[in-house]
Protein backbone atom coordinates (compact mmCIF):
# COMPACT_ATOMS: atom_id res chain seq x y z
CA UNK A 1 0.00 0.00 0.00
CA UNK A 2 1.64 3.81 -0.81
CA UNK A 3 1.17 6.48 1.33
CA UNK A 4 -1.77 8.90 0.61
CA UNK A 5 -1.08 12.20 -0.87
CA UNK A 6 0.56 13.67 2.18
CA UNK A 7 2.30 16.61 0.19
CA UNK A 8 -1.51 17.90 -0.01
CA UNK A 9 -2.63 16.90 3.49
CA UNK A 10 0.23 19.27 4.46
CA UNK A 11 -1.00 22.33 2.38
CA UNK A 12 -4.96 21.97 3.61
CA UNK A 13 -3.74 21.76 7.22
CA UNK A 14 -1.73 24.92 6.17
CA UNK A 15 -4.62 26.40 4.96
CA UNK A 16 -6.47 25.78 8.05
CA UNK A 17 -3.76 27.35 10.12
CA UNK A 18 -3.92 30.19 8.38
CA UNK A 19 -7.80 30.66 8.90
CA UNK A 20 -7.59 29.81 12.60
CA UNK A 21 -4.79 32.36 12.96
CA UNK A 22 -6.37 35.19 11.27
CA UNK A 23 -9.78 34.65 13.22
CA UNK A 24 -8.37 34.16 16.60
CA UNK A 25 -5.45 36.89 16.76
CA UNK A 26 -8.79 39.37 17.90
CA UNK A 27 -10.19 36.96 20.75
CA UNK A 28 -6.47 36.94 22.14
CA UNK A 29 -5.85 40.86 22.11
CA UNK A 30 -9.09 41.17 24.18
CA UNK A 31 -8.46 38.52 26.90
CA UNK A 32 -4.60 39.91 27.33
CA UNK A 33 -5.74 43.57 27.70
CA UNK A 34 -8.88 43.59 29.26
CA UNK A 35 -8.92 39.72 30.68
CA UNK A 36 -12.06 38.17 29.70
CA UNK A 37 -13.82 35.99 27.23
CA UNK A 38 -15.21 37.41 24.44
CA UNK A 39 -17.84 34.90 23.64
CA UNK A 40 -19.44 37.76 21.06
CA UNK A 41 -16.31 36.83 18.89
CA UNK A 42 -17.96 34.52 16.97
CA UNK A 43 -20.49 37.36 15.89
CA UNK A 44 -17.46 38.93 14.43
CA UNK A 45 -16.61 36.82 12.40
CA UNK A 46 -19.74 36.02 10.89
CA UNK A 47 -20.98 39.90 10.68
CA UNK A 48 -17.40 40.41 9.10
CA UNK A 49 -18.90 37.80 5.95
CA UNK A 50 -22.12 39.44 5.96
CA UNK A 51 -20.72 42.35 5.91
CA UNK A 52 -17.89 42.07 3.11
CA UNK A 53 -21.02 40.04 1.21
CA UNK A 54 -23.59 43.13 1.56
CA UNK A 55 -20.55 45.85 0.63
CA UNK A 56 -19.98 44.02 -2.49
CA UNK A 57 -23.63 44.21 -3.69
CA UNK A 58 -23.85 47.51 -3.37
CA UNK A 59 -20.62 48.15 -5.17
CA UNK A 60 -22.12 45.64 -7.73
CA UNK A 61 -25.35 47.36 -8.45
CA UNK A 62 -23.26 51.09 -8.30
CA UNK A 63 -20.64 49.81 -10.75
CA UNK A 64 -21.42 47.78 -13.38
CA UNK A 65 -18.57 49.19 -15.30
CA UNK A 66 -16.17 48.01 -13.03
CA UNK A 67 -15.42 45.07 -15.03
CA UNK A 68 -11.74 44.83 -14.43
CA UNK A 69 -13.01 44.68 -10.14
CA UNK A 70 -10.44 47.20 -9.50
CA UNK A 71 -12.84 49.03 -7.26
CA UNK A 72 -15.49 46.06 -6.30
CA UNK A 73 -12.80 43.13 -5.43
CA UNK A 74 -12.47 41.49 -2.11
CA UNK A 75 -9.93 43.83 -0.55
CA UNK A 76 -11.85 46.64 -0.69
CA UNK A 77 -14.95 44.32 0.51
CA UNK A 78 -12.48 42.69 3.23
CA UNK A 79 -11.01 46.53 4.11
CA UNK A 80 -14.98 47.43 4.84
CA UNK A 81 -15.54 44.34 6.72
CA UNK A 82 -12.62 45.74 9.12
CA UNK A 83 -13.91 48.99 9.51
CA UNK A 84 -18.08 47.75 10.00
CA UNK A 85 -16.63 45.01 12.81
CA UNK A 86 -14.26 47.47 14.49
CA UNK A 87 -16.86 50.41 14.71
CA UNK A 88 -18.86 47.59 16.26
CA UNK A 89 -16.22 46.50 18.74
CA UNK A 90 -16.18 50.00 19.50
CA UNK A 91 -19.97 50.87 20.18
CA UNK A 92 -19.81 47.20 22.59
CA UNK A 93 -17.33 48.50 24.85
CA UNK A 94 -18.65 52.30 24.85
CA UNK A 95 -22.26 50.93 25.72
CA UNK A 96 -21.98 48.17 27.88
CA UNK A 97 -18.41 46.78 28.80
CA UNK A 98 -17.29 50.23 29.66
CA UNK A 99 -20.74 50.63 32.05
CA UNK A 100 -19.73 47.35 33.58
CA UNK A 101 -16.42 48.36 34.49
CA UNK A 102 -17.67 51.96 36.27
CA UNK A 103 -20.12 49.32 38.27
CA UNK A 104 -16.92 46.93 38.96
CA UNK A 105 -18.68 44.27 38.86
CA UNK A 106 -16.92 40.73 38.18
CA UNK A 107 -15.52 39.56 34.95
CA UNK A 108 -18.47 36.56 34.88
CA UNK A 109 -20.82 39.54 34.19
CA UNK A 110 -18.57 40.63 30.98
CA UNK A 111 -18.45 37.06 29.48
CA UNK A 112 -22.60 37.03 30.26
CA UNK A 113 -22.99 39.70 27.96
CA UNK A 114 -20.38 39.16 25.51
CA UNK A 115 -22.57 35.69 25.10
CA UNK A 116 -26.22 38.25 25.05
CA UNK A 117 -24.12 40.66 22.38
CA UNK A 118 -23.73 37.51 20.04
CA UNK A 119 -27.35 36.09 20.95
CA UNK A 120 -28.11 39.87 19.44
CA UNK A 121 -26.27 40.07 16.77
CA UNK A 122 -26.96 36.33 15.53
CA UNK A 123 -30.65 36.68 14.79
CA UNK A 124 -30.48 40.40 14.08
CA UNK A 125 -28.70 39.14 11.09
CA UNK A 126 -30.76 36.43 10.38
CA UNK A 127 -34.21 39.00 10.63
CA UNK A 128 -32.00 41.15 8.43
CA UNK A 129 -30.58 39.14 5.36
CA UNK A 130 -32.26 36.01 6.27
CA UNK A 131 -30.15 32.61 7.96
CA UNK A 132 -28.54 32.54 4.69
CA UNK A 133 -27.59 35.42 2.50
CA UNK A 134 -30.21 35.51 0.18
CA UNK A 135 -30.13 36.77 -3.01
CA UNK A 136 -34.23 38.49 -3.11
CA UNK A 137 -33.09 40.03 -0.06
CA UNK A 138 -29.72 41.72 -1.48
CA UNK A 139 -29.28 45.02 -3.71
CA UNK A 140 -28.11 43.10 -6.70
CA UNK A 141 -30.46 40.25 -6.67
CA UNK A 142 -28.84 38.92 -9.82
CA UNK A 143 -25.48 39.55 -9.10
CA UNK A 144 -22.86 36.76 -7.91
CA UNK A 145 -22.15 35.90 -4.24
CA UNK A 146 -18.21 35.19 -5.05
CA UNK A 147 -15.84 38.23 -4.47
CA UNK A 148 -13.51 38.80 -7.18
CA UNK A 149 -9.72 40.18 -7.26
CA UNK A 150 -8.68 42.78 -9.57
CA UNK A 151 -8.13 41.86 -13.38
CA UNK A 152 -4.67 40.90 -13.00
CA UNK A 153 -4.51 38.55 -10.68
CA UNK A 154 -5.94 34.97 -11.11
CA UNK A 155 -9.47 34.30 -10.33
CA UNK A 156 -9.78 33.00 -6.17
CA UNK A 157 -11.43 29.20 -7.75
CA UNK A 158 -8.46 29.25 -10.04
CA UNK A 159 -6.41 26.08 -8.80
CA UNK A 160 -2.57 25.89 -8.65
CA UNK A 161 -1.09 22.42 -9.30
CA UNK A 162 2.73 21.23 -8.67
CA UNK A 163 3.68 17.37 -8.83
CA UNK A 164 7.00 16.43 -6.94
CA UNK A 165 6.66 12.54 -7.72
CA UNK A 166 3.89 10.40 -9.45
CA UNK A 167 3.05 6.49 -9.28
CA UNK A 168 6.15 5.79 -7.28
CA UNK A 169 6.27 2.49 -5.37
CA UNK A 170 6.52 3.88 -2.26
CA UNK A 171 5.55 7.60 -1.35
CA UNK A 172 2.67 7.20 -4.46
CA UNK A 173 2.23 10.50 -6.13
CA UNK A 174 2.86 13.46 -4.15
CA UNK A 175 1.10 16.34 -5.52
CA UNK A 176 -0.01 19.90 -4.36
CA UNK A 177 -3.31 21.18 -5.03
CA UNK A 178 -4.54 24.79 -3.85
CA UNK A 179 -6.82 27.75 -5.27
CA UNK A 180 -5.82 31.36 -5.34
CA UNK A 181 -8.79 31.43 -2.14
CA UNK A 182 -6.02 28.99 -0.02
CA UNK A 183 -2.72 31.09 -0.80
CA UNK A 184 -4.77 34.36 -0.25
CA UNK A 185 -5.55 33.18 3.23
CA UNK A 186 -2.06 31.80 4.06
CA UNK A 187 -0.59 35.26 2.72
CA UNK A 188 -2.75 37.06 4.70
CA UNK A 189 -2.13 35.19 7.78
CA UNK A 190 1.08 35.39 7.68
CA UNK A 191 1.05 39.40 7.16
CA UNK A 192 -0.97 39.94 10.13
CA UNK A 193 1.37 37.91 12.15
CA UNK A 194 4.36 40.07 11.49
CA UNK A 195 2.35 43.48 11.56
CA UNK A 196 0.74 42.43 14.67
CA UNK A 197 4.41 41.91 16.35
CA UNK A 198 5.93 44.55 15.15
CA UNK A 199 3.43 46.25 16.43
CA UNK A 200 3.66 45.07 19.73
CA UNK A 201 7.14 45.27 20.14
CA UNK A 202 8.53 48.58 18.29
CA UNK A 203 5.83 50.78 18.18
CA UNK A 204 4.69 52.98 21.38
CA UNK A 205 0.34 52.08 21.01
CA UNK A 206 2.10 48.56 21.25
CA UNK A 207 4.50 49.32 24.50
CA UNK A 208 1.37 51.29 25.92
CA UNK A 209 -1.06 48.14 24.94
CA UNK A 210 1.07 45.67 26.53
CA UNK A 211 1.56 47.63 29.71
CA UNK A 212 -2.35 48.07 29.99
CA UNK A 213 -2.66 44.69 29.68
CA UNK A 214 -0.08 43.87 32.45
CA UNK A 215 -1.83 46.49 34.50
CA UNK A 216 -4.20 49.47 34.01
CA UNK A 217 -3.56 51.16 37.33
CA UNK A 218 0.28 51.28 36.37
CA UNK A 219 -0.29 51.85 32.99
CA UNK A 220 -2.22 55.34 34.11
CA UNK A 221 0.57 56.36 36.65
CA UNK A 222 2.92 56.29 33.78
CA UNK A 223 0.90 58.54 31.52
CA UNK A 224 -0.96 56.11 29.39
CA UNK A 225 -4.11 56.97 28.02
CA UNK A 226 -6.09 53.66 29.09
CA UNK A 227 -9.39 54.31 28.27
CA UNK A 228 -7.79 55.64 24.42
CA UNK A 229 -5.89 52.28 24.72
CA UNK A 230 -9.22 50.06 25.39
CA UNK A 231 -11.06 51.65 22.44
CA UNK A 232 -8.16 50.79 19.95
CA UNK A 233 -7.95 46.88 21.35
CA UNK A 234 -11.94 46.60 20.47
CA UNK A 235 -11.43 48.65 16.99
CA UNK A 236 -7.92 46.60 16.42
CA UNK A 237 -9.13 43.04 17.26
CA UNK A 238 -13.01 43.34 15.74
CA UNK A 239 -11.99 44.59 12.82
CA UNK A 240 -9.20 42.39 12.12
CA UNK A 241 -11.60 39.54 12.74
CA UNK A 242 -13.78 41.15 10.33
CA UNK A 243 -11.00 40.89 8.04
CA UNK A 244 -10.49 37.65 8.17
CA UNK A 245 -13.32 36.35 7.80
CA UNK A 246 -13.91 38.16 4.34
CA UNK A 247 -11.02 36.59 3.60
CA UNK A 248 -12.07 33.47 4.68
CA UNK A 249 -15.62 33.53 3.22
CA UNK A 250 -14.91 32.62 -0.35
CA UNK A 251 -12.91 29.38 0.63
CA UNK A 252 -16.21 28.20 2.01
CA UNK A 253 -17.39 25.39 0.13
CA UNK A 254 -20.67 26.10 0.68
CA UNK A 255 -22.43 29.02 1.32
CA UNK A 256 -21.95 31.00 5.09
CA UNK A 257 -24.68 31.38 7.43
CA UNK A 258 -25.88 33.23 10.57
CA UNK A 259 -24.35 30.35 12.61
CA UNK A 260 -21.27 29.95 10.71
CA UNK A 261 -18.91 32.21 13.52
CA UNK A 262 -20.62 30.01 16.31
CA UNK A 263 -19.81 26.76 14.89
CA UNK A 264 -16.30 27.63 14.39
CA UNK A 265 -16.00 29.35 18.21
CA UNK A 266 -14.40 25.92 19.95
CA UNK A 267 -11.86 25.62 17.56
CA UNK A 268 -10.99 29.13 18.45
CA UNK A 269 -10.68 28.62 21.92
CA UNK A 270 -8.98 25.60 21.44
CA UNK A 271 -6.39 27.32 19.99
CA UNK A 272 -6.19 30.37 22.44
CA UNK A 273 -6.61 28.18 25.41
CA UNK A 274 -3.82 25.65 23.81
CA UNK A 275 -1.71 27.85 23.30
CA UNK A 276 -2.40 29.86 26.50
CA UNK A 277 -4.85 32.80 27.21
CA UNK A 278 -3.59 35.87 26.02
CA UNK A 279 -0.12 35.10 24.06
CA UNK A 280 -0.14 36.18 21.02
CA UNK A 281 3.03 33.81 20.13
CA UNK A 282 1.17 30.86 21.92
CA UNK A 283 -1.82 30.79 20.21
CA UNK A 284 0.07 31.03 16.63
CA UNK A 285 2.29 27.13 17.80
CA UNK A 286 -1.36 25.92 19.41
CA UNK A 287 -2.99 26.92 15.46
CA UNK A 288 0.25 25.21 14.19
CA UNK A 289 -0.56 22.42 16.57
CA UNK A 290 -4.21 21.83 16.15
CA UNK A 291 -4.32 22.37 12.46
CA UNK A 292 -2.01 19.87 11.68
CA UNK A 293 -3.46 17.01 14.01
CA UNK A 294 -6.52 17.51 12.95
CA UNK A 295 -5.34 16.59 9.11
CA UNK A 296 -3.37 14.10 10.22
CA UNK A 297 -6.56 11.88 11.96
CA UNK A 298 -7.90 12.92 8.62
CA UNK A 299 -5.22 11.12 6.49
CA UNK A 300 -5.17 8.15 9.14
CA UNK A 301 -9.21 7.59 9.69
CA UNK A 302 -9.36 7.62 5.73
CA UNK A 303 -6.98 4.84 5.65
CA UNK A 304 -8.81 2.96 7.92
CA UNK A 305 -11.41 3.08 5.62
CA UNK A 306 -9.39 1.38 2.65
CA UNK A 307 -10.08 -2.14 1.84
CA UNK A 308 -8.22 -4.19 4.15
CA UNK A 309 -8.18 -1.57 6.64
CA UNK A 310 -8.82 -1.25 10.43
CA UNK A 311 -12.49 -1.10 10.03
CA UNK A 312 -12.35 -4.78 7.73
CA UNK A 313 -9.83 -6.36 10.30
CA UNK A 314 -12.01 -5.29 13.52
CA UNK A 315 -15.11 -6.80 11.19
CA UNK A 316 -13.35 -9.88 10.63
CA UNK A 317 -11.77 -10.59 13.96
CA UNK A 318 -14.39 -9.15 16.31
CA UNK A 319 -17.64 -9.21 14.47
CA UNK A 320 -18.41 -5.37 14.38
CA UNK A 321 -16.26 -2.54 13.52
CA UNK A 322 -15.99 1.18 13.95
CA UNK A 323 -16.59 3.45 11.52
CA UNK A 324 -13.34 5.77 11.32
CA UNK A 325 -14.95 9.01 9.38
CA UNK A 326 -12.34 11.55 8.64
CA UNK A 327 -15.66 14.15 9.84
CA UNK A 328 -14.33 12.53 12.89
CA UNK A 329 -11.17 14.49 13.21
CA UNK A 330 -12.28 17.57 14.93
CA UNK A 331 -12.63 15.49 17.83
CA UNK A 332 -8.48 15.42 18.02
CA UNK A 333 -7.52 18.74 18.65
CA UNK A 334 -9.40 19.20 21.50
CA UNK A 335 -8.47 15.22 23.39
CA UNK A 336 -4.70 17.26 22.27
CA UNK A 337 -5.75 20.55 24.06
CA UNK A 338 -7.18 18.06 27.33
CA UNK A 339 -3.67 16.06 27.39
CA UNK A 340 -1.58 19.11 27.54
CA UNK A 341 -3.68 21.10 30.03
CA UNK A 342 -3.19 18.23 32.24
CA UNK A 343 0.51 18.45 31.83
CA UNK A 344 0.76 22.43 32.07
CA UNK A 345 -2.23 24.04 32.84
CA UNK A 346 -1.70 27.10 31.37
CA UNK A 347 -1.04 26.45 27.76
CA UNK A 348 2.04 26.20 25.75
CA UNK A 349 2.93 29.85 26.24
CA UNK A 350 0.94 30.89 29.21
CA UNK A 351 2.50 32.37 32.64
CA UNK A 352 1.59 32.45 36.18
CA UNK A 353 -0.06 35.83 36.77
CA UNK A 354 2.13 37.22 39.46
CA UNK A 355 -0.11 37.95 42.82
CA UNK A 356 0.52 39.71 46.39
CA UNK A 357 -1.33 38.53 49.52
CA UNK A 358 -1.76 40.78 52.06
CA UNK A 359 -0.15 39.79 55.38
Amino acid sequence: MTLPNLLNHATLALVYVGVLIMLTIGLNMVYSVLKFSNFAHAEWVTMGMFASWWFQQILTYLLPWDTAHFINNLFVHAVFGFLVVGIFGILCEVLIFDRLRKLKVGMDSFIVASIAIGLIVRNLLAMIFGAYPEPNRAICPDCTSQPLLPGFLPALDDFVTFTLMENNQIFGTQWIRINTSGILIIVTSIAMVLAIDYVFRHTKFGIAMRATADSIELAQVSGVNTKRIVYYTWFLAAGLTGLGASIYRPYLTGPFNSLTGLYMLLPFFAVVILGGVGSFRGGIIAAIIIGYARQATVVIFSWFQYPGGLEDILEEYIGFTITFSPGYADAIPFAILIIVLLLRPRGIAGSVEATRERV
